[in-house]
């Protein structure tokens, strides 16, 4: 099993900070700037977040417990909830699951690549929309966050 204590700080610091970025990147990118949308996604999040102390992956697990015990104020700069959020939750998933193919058992890089996309799913697909006007049908997962949790897909297996 890989240890979070086998990767220096920085490295650490990926592992950690990835999880939040992807959700705040899957936030937005259903383009949706209301506050009841932005709340059940995040509360999507959490409960993403929480299960995941349960996982059955023991790497994955230490990720959540370890997410669980940080200091609130050990992160570093907070990310807007933009745009922006999308592109750095892209490139830090690229980052993080080509670190773990390096120096994680197979095995728990791709479970923590699985829980990452299990995560953005989840948040994606919390709220239906309409997407092609008032008498159109809703959709879990709109155009956009349909776009990003692919470039995330191809992100996290490059």
């Amino acid at each position: 099993m890989t240890e979070l204590s086998q990767f220096d700080d920085d490295e650490r610091a990926l592992i950690l900070n990835t999880p939040g970025v992807v959700l705040k990147g899957t936030v937005v990118s259903d383009g949706s700037k209301n506050a009841l949308v932005f709340l059940k996604e995040v509360t999507a999040g959490a409960k993403v977040f929480k299960e995941a102390r349960k996982h059955e992956n023991a790497f994955v697990k230490s990720v959540a417990q370890a997410l669980r015990e940080r200091d609130p104020e050990s992160s570093e700069d907070e990310l807007p909830v933009d745009d922006v959020a999308m592109s750095e939750a892209l490139k830090l998933a690229a980052d993080v699951a080509d670190l773990l193919r390096r120096k994680a058992s197979p095995d728990d890089a791709a479970a923590y690549s699985a829980w990452l996309l299990h995560l953005a799913t989840e948040v994606a697909s919390a709220v239906k929309t309409r997407q092609g006007g008032l008498f159109s049908k809703k959709v879990a997962i709109n155009e956009g966050e349909r776009m990003f949790l692919d470039d995330l897909h191809q992100a996290l297996t490059a």
